[in-house]
């Protein structure tokens, strides 16, 4: 039986809660960084690590970027 890996984030079965950085305020998620590489990527297939699927956070106070990894999960 094979295992379909799935982001846990995308998929809304987790959250994640990051304080930035800089000044520690509360960091949203803003989707997977594909979603910003191309105006039409959010209709393409999605093209992300085996085991991973990179997010861009940002700062809701002085609006700093961090991209994270998430770890995929197997359904």
């Amino acid at each position: 039986m094979l295992l379909e890996k799935v982001c846990p984030v995308c998929n809304g079965l987790s959250a994640v809660n990051l304080l930035c950085e800089r000044c520690k305020g509360t960091m949203e998620d803003m989707g997977r960084v594909q979603d910003y590489t191309d105006p039409y990527a959010c209709q393409q297939e999605i093209n992300d690590g085996i085991n991973y699927c990179l997010h861009l956070f940002k700062c809701k106070q002085c609006n700093s970027a961090k991209r994270i990894k998430i770890s995929k999960i197997s359904l």
